[in-house]
């Protein structure tokens, strides 16, 4: 699995504490972040065993390419994915109609 960028926070009596690294799991992750902490000197307390911390992972972005007529076919009225995906496709035909 390919390295994500990650920001990994915690708050202490001081405030909130963030930082940024690149990791390929939660547990890397965590261990970067927190040897930072420990190096960075405007963190008056680095994470202890007990700190909870907050991982937010942030995926590279995945494109699509697609043509408007499939958009369009798709959105013709199908009890396929059953009545959720009627409602889906209805929603979808009807933004389209202000382009059809």
């Amino acid at each position: 699995m390919p390295a994500s960028r990650c920001k990994v926070s915690y708050t202490d009596s001081e405030g909130s504490h963030s930082v940024e690294v690149r990791a390929e799991t939660l547990y890397e992750a965590v261990a970067m972040a927190v040897a930072e902490f420990k190096q960075d000197q405007t963190v008056p307390h680095p994470p202890e065993p007990a700190t909870e911390l907050t991982v937010a992972v942030f995926r590279p972005p995945v494109e699509h390419k697609i043509l408007l007529s499939q958009v369009a076919k798709w959105a013709e009225p199908s009890t396929k994915d059953g009545p959720a995906g009627l409602l889906k496709r209805q929603r979808v035909k009807a933004l389209l109609g202000r382009v059809f």
